[in-house]
């Protein structure tokens, strides 16, 4: 488990360059701009633990530092580095963006390198806290993809007619990396990784709708040797039904609106794996807030559905020691991968206390109906399904 300690040896690294700040900025090509996020938590059970927190005080889990530098070359490319240290065990530290930007027009924009892939509404900004009013997204639906990066080259057209704007967004590329579950971390690739999007803005409204699919490669520990044994004893379904490669696809819909005064968000999405240990999963979220600046109060609700469709074991029992032994690991592996079905209602307030700075905080009532203990909540014990999370957190960017 990482400590606070992390979190300050992250500041003391990334502090000189944050210094080196107000020299940069002299120099017209290369800008410096950073955000950090403070996050207390507090679980009020002891046999659970949600998103990291436990029935103790910490800012350990959703805590970060990021620093990004922009070089521009001329109107037309310019260069962008990000880097992010997180104090969390399910997200690693490191470079997180790298990437060319080539702008011929306006409207045109096109991407090379390592950048977000644009899943969902806020996949941009999911580490800069202070650009959405929640203290954190909502959990049960943006921890829906199990990665948010990929290298490739992503093409953006926009233009506007009457009251009208217009946004088309295509990328292509791959994924190469870990995946963090609570349960532990797996080696992923990601193959022939595409998607296309489309919003539409219209005066207080926008939606979105997205289409995104890869071919995933997962490495799990075991599971070659246990495949390579059922193709052996003739049981090639059940083989096949343990392979972790496959296809994966992505869809995604919202539709939001805001005014000075309110707002109204939501989006629903829904991935589907082709093979059986990738499970297919719905979810969704909407969320309502006031705002009487300096502050902002809301109100949100998700909910996610992980299932899988496991077939019938087709290995007889009753034939040998050898087969029974052969069908009863097969049912326990299967067994690993159980459904998982949990809401989150969450309150808050924000308050712009500077420019720059935003003081926030939220209390979640977190219900399961399942757990996998793969996800987000996890069973310590005797769990009855139900937590209260409370959040205290403080966001800057500089």
């Amino acid at each position: 488990m990482k400590t606070a300690n992390t979190f300050v040896l992250l500041i003391s690294l990334l502090l000189p360059s944050v210094a080196h700040y107000a020299e940069a900025e002299e120099e017209d090509k290369l800008q410096f701009s950073g955000f950090t996020r403070v996050v207390l938590g507090y679980l009020d059970d002891k046999d659970a633990e949600y998103v990291g927190y436990d029935n103790s005080v910490s800012f350990d889990q959703q805590s970060l530092i990021g620093l990004q530098a922009d070089y521009t070359f001329n109107d037309q490319l310019s260069l962008t580095g990000q880097v992010i240290g997180h104090t969390g065990e399910q997200r690693a530290s490191g470079l997180e963006w790298l990437y060319l930007t080539y702008t011929p027009s306006k409207a045109l924009r096109i991407k090379l390198g390592k950048q977000r892939i644009p899943f969902f509404n806020y996949s941009d900004s999911l580490d800069v806290g202070f650009a959405y009013p929640w203290l954190t997204l909502p959990q049960q639906f943006y921890d829906t993809a199990f990665f948010s990066t990929f290298e490739g080259v992503l093409a953006n057209y926009e233009y506007t007619f009457d009251n009208w704007v217009m946004n088309f967004e295509g990328y292509w590329g791959r994924h190469d990396d870990k995946i963090y579950l609570a349960s532990g971390e797996i080696d992923t690739q990601v193959t022939g990784l595409y998607g296309v999007n489309t919003s539409a803005a219209y005066n207080n409204w926008t939606f979105r709708a997205a289409y995104n699919e890869g071919n995933a490669n997962l490495t799990l520990p075991g599971a070659a040797q246990f495949v390579e044994v059922l193709n052996q004893f003739g049981f090639s379904q059940s083989a096949e039904t343990l392979n972790p490669d496959g296809l994966i696809r992505f869809y995604q819909l919202s539709a939001n609106y805001e005014n000075l005064d309110y707002f109204v968000r939501s989006e629903v999405a829904k991935m589907v794996g082709e093979s059986d240990p990738v499970p297919d999963i719905d979810s969704f979220y909407i969320s309502a807030g006031y705002n009487f600046y300096p502050y902002t109060v809301y109100i949100s609700y998700g909910d996610r559905d992980v299932y899988y469709d496991h077939p019938a074991n087709e290995i007889p029992y009753g034939i040998s020691p050898d087969l029974d032994v052969l069908a009863a690991t097969y049912e326990t592996v299967l067994a690993g991968f159980p459904d998982d079905k949990s809401q989150g209602t969450k309150i808050g307030l924000r308050w712009d206390w500077r420019y720059n700075v935003a003081l926030k905080g939220e209390v979640t009532y977190v219900h399961a109906d399942k757990i996998s203990n793969d996800f987000a909540l996890k069973d310590l014990g005797d769990f009855d399904g139900s937590a209260i999370l409370y959040q205290f957190g403080v966001e800057w960017v500089f």
